[in-house]
């Protein structure tokens, strides 16, 4: 049966429309960066890593280990914003489960449905690393304050944001892939 097999990532245009994401994923990177490049020498050894409802730190690490665990969040992030859509484009329609499946993985628009979903984990990856950024960036600066607290407010906000960008992403796909038209 044709079609029914994988597509190649090259079939249409599928990083049509993720220029501005990745460079703003890049450019949260380098932020991210030049954040713990400016921050590192100026944290105590043995830092507040993890923080209660209440602000009050109840988990402590080296900084070291701490920059290593941002450095693997951030690769979760990147793995976000990479893997998924190229997952999709290289499995079979009998393997994804999609509203009305054969309708938007049929021939003519497999591209198309795949490009579409290379854009949206381009952004999702972007509110991935972002939040994730946001709060490492808060538990850098909680720990230039003797004792370390984290702020609420900056983390109800943080937090409240990327559950309004999920909510938003998934009403955005039901309405996408609900129609077949």
């Amino acid at each position: 049966m044709q079609g029914a097999g994988p597509v190649p990532l090259d079939s249409g245009s599928p990083s049509e429309g993720t220029r501005l994401p990745r460079s703003i994923f890049v450019g949260i990177i380098l932020a991210a960066a030049a954040q713990s490049v400016f921050s590192f020498p100026q944290l105590p050894e043995r830092m507040a890593s993890h923080f209660g409802a209440a602000g009050a730190p109840n988990g402590w690490m080296t900084k070291e280990a701490f920059f290593g665990v941002y450095v693997l969040m951030i690769a979760v992030a990147a793995f976000v914003e990479f893997f998924p859509a190229r997952s999709i484009a290289r499995s079979s329609a009998a393997r994804i489960n999609l509203p009305h499946k054969e309708y938007w993985l049929a021939p003519e628009r497999r591209a198309a449905t795949n490009a579409y979903f290379v854009k949206f984990f381009a952004w999702y990856g972007c509110a991935v690393l972002l939040t994730e950024v946001l709060a490492m960036g808060l538990a850098i600066q909680a720990n230039f304050n003797p004792p370390p607290r984290m702020p609420l407010v900056p983390v109800v906000a943080t937090i409240g944001g990327f559950l309004l960008f999920n909510v938003i992403s998934v009403i955005q796909l039901f309405r996408r892939f609900s129609k077949t038209s």
